[in-house]
């Protein structure tokens, strides 16, 4: 029986984005699990008229927060990405290139968000951020949604010759002891050239000089 202290669907809303941090960009479809949709969709449409969220895109939206330099800073494009992905039920893995800039492997910046997915092909566009998305129904996709789908995409941005050791320390030094233990579990689905370099990368000995 509902209490008068009983939270309400916006306090319930508002707890969950706290939970999942600054970077975070989400759609009714996040909280099937504590309302009916259609009563989470009105909600968060009142919650943008208040000013407590912004809606990104259609059925699409974060809550912005102070930065002490640039202002109001909203969800990056992967969060963005990765809300996407969730609502279309998708299956997505970056570009060769944008995950060799984003996992600092190379300061090039990629001229396109290209994103690999099994969904079909299309492009998002919010202001002046453009996504691409590409079908692909290869063997990488099982890596999808995984950090080791960006180590194996950002090490083919080298080829199996162009991989260096500096490469090797600087995802050794990115990586957290979950993410090269799902590296060492996952690697069958890496090319076979590739291997060695992840056994590398999630070796816990110190980088070599």
């Amino acid at each position: 029986m509902k209490t008068d202290d009983a939270p309400t669907l916006q306090t319930l809303i508002l707890d969950r984005i706290h939970q999942h941090g600054p970077d975070w960009a989400f759609g009714p479809f996040d909280f099937n699990d504590i309302a009916d949709p259609r009563a989470v969709a009105v909600t968060l449409g009142r919650m943008v008229n208040a000013g407590l969220i912004r809606r990104i895109s259609h059925g699409l939206y974060d809550k912005p927060h102070a930065h002490p330099i640039l202002g109001q800073v909203g969800s990056g494009p992967d969060a963005l990405v990765q809300a996407i992905a969730r609502k279309r039920k998708l299956r997505v893995l970056p570009s060769t290139s944008l995950a060799a800039n984003q996992l600092g492997l190379t300061t090039q910046v990629p001229a396109q968000l290209v994103y690999h997915t099994d969904g079909a092909a299309s492009t998002f566009q919010s202001g002046a951020l453009t996504i691409q998305f590409k079908r692909n129904s290869g063997k990488l996709l099982s890596l999808a949604n995984s950090p080791t789908g960006w180590v194996v995409q950002g090490l083919r941005a080298f080829g199996k010759d162009g991989v260096r050791p500096d490469h090797i320390r600087t995802l050794r030094r990115k990586l957290d002891s979950s993410a090269k233990r799902r590296l060492l579990a996952e690697q069958s689905a890496a090319p076979a050239w590739m291997r060695p370099h992840l056994t590398a990368i999630a070796s816990e000995e110190a980088p070599d000089a």
